[in-house]
């Protein structure tokens, strides 16, 4: 109940802020902007046209595998600017939890340490993860309703974004707790969320070093961090109803989550305020 009532407090501070309803502001532009970008006219279940932002797209293709082309491109979109708005959104949280007088009252009442961070993390989590939905499930009912056709793995989106999220936002917990600064845990996580897609091509990289330590160093990044681009290639395949060769990038990037937190749970255990 303690945990519970800290979650309740990190959305309720999220409403004062309007952070929760300027995310929910933009996820609401963007579906209604779907609606009047996109028109799909079907002629016995095929797509007899296609128009995207008043451009025609012609394809003889049928209609689900348009649909699903148009779904996976959109899911892509949500998971790139959904992940870069809800980092920034909730960067403050953490930080602002830290402020003399704020987190002194959180250590004088009967609750644990554990409680108020887990409370504080889960309660981003639960921001992002309402929003995040909200954008899916009606831009999904969107596209479904001018189709005719429902793909229910579109859903996955949401559950890859947030765990996404989840995952880096583990890291931004840590540098906030470590720094109590908001801009800079916020930087380096976007370092983090650019540069991970480049440890895809460390072969590459590999070639322009002149030791084999540097090597290692970059493979250990690699498996270290949230692995973002491959997230994003899960994604893809989950909403196309494609299978999924390797689910390593997904486990792993949890692995990294719980790991981060474990560590900054200990160290929020430690610290003095």
């Amino acid at each position: 109940m303690k945990l519970w009532s800290i979650i309740l407090l990190t959305f309720r501070e999220s409403l004062a802020k309007k952070t929760f309803m300027a995310f929910l502001g933009i996820s609401t532009f963007i579906c209604l902007l779907l609606i009047f970008a996109l028109n799909l006219d079907i002629v016995n279940g095929m797509q007899s046209s296609v128009s995207l932002f008043g451009q025609d797209i012609e394809s003889a293709a049928e209609i689900t595998k348009i649909l699903f082309g148009i779904e996976s491109g959109i899911a892509i979109l949500l998971f790139s600017g959904g992940i870069f708005m809800s980092l920034f959104a909730t960067s403050s949280l953490v930080p602002s939890l830290l402020q003399e007088g704020y987190i002194d009252i959180f250590i004088s009442k009967p609750v644990s340490r554990l409680d108020i961070l887990l409370g504080r993390y889960l309660g981003a989590i639960v921001i992002v993860a309402l929003n995040i939905f909200y954008l899916v499930i009606f831009s999904g009912a969107i596209l479904s309703i001018k189709t005719g056709i429902w793909n229910w793995g579109y859903l996955w989106a949401g559950v890859i974004i947030v765990l996404t999220f989840g995952a880096l936002f583990a890291l931004m917990t840590f540098l906030s707790v470590l720094s109590r600064s908001g801009p800079l845990s916020l930087m380096i996580t976007y370092l983090v969320l650019f540069f991970s897609p480049m440890l895809l091509a460390r072969d590459e990289i590999y070639a322009l070093l002149s030791s084999p330590v540097y090597g290692y160093f970059f493979d250990g990044l690699y498996y270290f961090l949230p692995k973002t681009a491959e997230l994003g290639v899960i994604l893809q395949k989950l909403v196309s109803n494609q299978p999924v060769e390797s689910w390593m990038p997904l486990w792993s990037s949890m692995l990294f989550a719980v790991f981060m937190l474990a560590v900054t749970a200990y160290i929020f255990q430690k610290k003095n305020f």
